[in-house]
């Protein structure tokens, strides 16, 4: 497909929106019908879409199958994630979401690179490849995820009349607060990160590529031990630490001027974001109530979407002002909503609103 700039963006812009807007009606449907259900539906119109690709030649049906894919992507994270909170004690959850953590970014790490091998062959290869790895997830779902199918009247009923209160409680409005924070650079780098890197930065596109695999390998590797440290420690102190310690590195990227110091300071920002994020997912499950785990992933995923198109848009106004601004903005607000949401957090805790490890080990000694 050739396609102009303006084209370019409707395509990103059509996958963020679509992906917003169906974040909680996908989490609502796996409430009531399982996880499983929902997954594979998923990826089956995923490899659906990917395969439609490769017939399409009009810029217009193509931004058309980019919402469409958006839709399809949107149950995946939130019955993904709901599901591990169903399948892991709940002193465990920090280490089982460094761990989902640490695969995900694998994937990130891996796609792009297989993604790429087979272009080599074809740009038409790589859409099938996505088709083939998709139906290869589909046998995983239904072979190794072992989950009671919700089909019972009561559950359905119980998931249905889940008041939108609940939704919004003191707990999860401190999650969604650092959710909006953390999508800010996702934001960044959707619009303008590779721009950023290449105009000034003097990066070639292989650098620009490692300069991912410099972010995610050390996640990766730390994902794991940080969620396990979140099963120990107060997850308020875990996020107000790591979080904060971001802001500095943000600072750092907008005062850069070569690639190489960027991709040192991702290497130490991978590893300090392993500390953070298997944190507040263990927060979100556990402030979750069990009728409504699917949705408030979603409504979680939605407030970062939200961050995330506010910042592709609002930062690509500050770019044409200095190129430097927008990472300064990405630093001062996400230290915002870092300080915010984790207050919020940390207050949660002290009122008894979300257990954590130190109500584990009460709990234990009684």
């Amino acid at each position: 497909v050739r396609s102009s700039a303006a084209s370019d963006v409707y395509k990103r812009q059509a996958y963020l929106i679509s992906n917003f807007m169906f974040q909680y009606p996908s989490g609502w449907l796996a409430d009531r019908w399982g996880r499983r259900p929902i997954m594979i539906a998923s990826l089956f119109f995923q490899a659906g879409l990917s395969l439609a690709y490769l017939f399409i030649t009009d810029p217009i049906l193509f931004v058309a199958l980019r919402f469409a894919e958006g839709i399809a992507g949107a149950a995946i994270i939130p019955s993904a994630r709901a599901l591990v909170a169903d399948s892991v004690p709940v002193e465990k959850r920090g280490e089982a979401y460094g761990i989902f953590s640490a695969f995900f970014n694998t994937g990130f790490l891996l796609g792009p690179a297989i993604g790429g091998l087979l272009a080599t062959t074809g740009y038409a290869s790589a859409f099938i490849g996505a088709v083939v790895f998709r139906l290869l997830a589909i046998v995983l779902v239904i072979t190794m995820i072992r989950v009671e199918v919700k089909n019972s009247r009561v559950v359905q009923e119980q998931a249905r009349d889940v008041p939108r209160r609940r939704l919004f409680t003191l707990p999860l409005v401190g999650a969604y607060i650092l959710a909006f924070g953390d999508y800010l650079y996702i934001g960044f780098d959707i619009a303008l990160m590779p721009l950023w890197m290449h105009d000034h930065l003097g990066a070639s596109v292989a650098v620009i590529g490692f300069s991912y695999v410099a972010w995610a390998i050390p996640n990766i590797i730390v994902a794991p031990i940080g969620g396990r440290i979140a099963d120990r420690r107060r997850r308020s102190m875990l996020i107000l630490i790591f979080g904060l310690a971001q802001v500095p590195l943000y600072i750092i990227y907008g005062l850069a001027n070569v690639a190489i110091v960027v991709i040192g300071f991702y290497i130490i920002h991978g590893a300090i974001y392993s500390f953070i994020q298997p944190a507040v997912d263990a927060h979100v499950a556990t402030s979750s109530p069990i009728d409504a785990r699917a949705r408030i992933q979603g409504m979680y995923t939605a407030a970062g979407l939200i961050g995330a198109f506010v910042a592709a848009n609002g930062f690509s106004l500050l770019y044409g002002l200095n190129f430097r601004l927008p990472l300064f903005a990405v630093g001062i607000s996400y230290g915002l909503c870092v300080l915010i949401g984790g207050i919020i957090v940390r207050i949660s805790e002290s009122r008894g609103l979300v257990s954590g490890p130190d109500i584990h080990r009460k709990q234990d000694e009684q």
